[in-house]
């Protein structure tokens, strides 16, 4: 099985698959899915079909992180 990676999240598309989830977090397909059903996290559910806004999905991430872009750099002390 070919291993895919995503280096530049902005050259994905403005809503992403969980596919494309699913690739640039690196995880499996039920953990990808698990995840979209959790609450907090930016899915948009069109009957069935799951799509995830790729701005929402950076916000979520940097707030997974701490604060990301936010706290980079400062002193944790």
């Amino acid at each position: 099985m070919a291993v895919s990676t995503v280096n530049d999240i902005q050259a994905l598309p403005a809503i992403w698959t969980m596919e494309q989830v699913r690739q640039v977090l690196g995880l499996s397909r039920p953990m990808a899915y698990e995840l979209a059903h959790r609450k907090g996290f930016p899915a948009v559910r069109f009957g069935r079909a799951i799509r995830i806004p790729r701005d929402a999905f950076q916000r979520w991430l940097d707030a997974q992180s701490g604060g990301g872009a936010s706290n980079r750099g400062k002193d944790s002390s």
